[in-house]
């Protein structure tokens, strides 16, 4: 199971979030950097520009990609979603989705479909990001032959199946 680091990205800075409040950490590049050196497998960035359709922060990604495995939250638009799809960046989708994702079929396994309740999943994308907060659906989700991602804080449904990964803020 992957314990994966939140980052949050705006104007070329990266964040951590506790309580809601955003506290700068420094360059993202440096502390991707310090994560891979500390052996961490893949990176999870949450793009604040992005989410309102900026691609300013696109340097960054195409920068790391070439360091270790990322994802990317907030694609909201088509345009962002092809440039990160482009870079090779694992995207995060919100769903349900107005996105046509079909055409990214060839990058499917770049794909990560964020849902709040499992019967929002698409079969579009590859792995699932599950951010509700019942035990009980997680553990659904978990039954299922997809890969999946819990936020941290939820606790860790019982069964045999572990999930692939646990989204982890910084500072928790």
């Amino acid at each position: 199971m992957l314990h994966i680091p939140v980052i949050y990205v705006k104007d070329k800075q990266a964040f951590s979030k506790k309580g809601g409040t955003l506290r700068l950490i420094g360059k993202p590049i440096d502390i991707a950097k310090k994560f891979h050196k500390d052996g961490t497998k893949l990176v999870h960035f949450v793009d604040l520009d992005a989410m309102n359709g900026n691609e300013n922060n696109m340097d960054i990604y195409d920068n790391l990609t070439f360091i270790l495995h990322l994802e990317v939250e907030g694609a909201k638009s088509e345009r962002v979603l092809k440039h990160l799809l482009a870079l090779n960046a694992r995207v995060v989708i919100d769903l349900p989705t107005k996105l046509d994702l079909a055409q990214f079929a060839e990058k499917r396994r770049l794909l990560v479909g964020k849902v709040k309740q499992p019967g929002a999943a698409s079969e579009a994308v590859f792995d699932l990001l599950y951010a509700g907060e019942s035990q009980e659906e997680a553990a659904a989700l978990l039954a299922t032959d997809r890969r999946i991602i819990l936020v941290n804080g939820l606790a860790m449904p019982k069964g045999r199946k572990k999930p692939f990964g646990i989204l982890e803020e910084l500072g928790d």
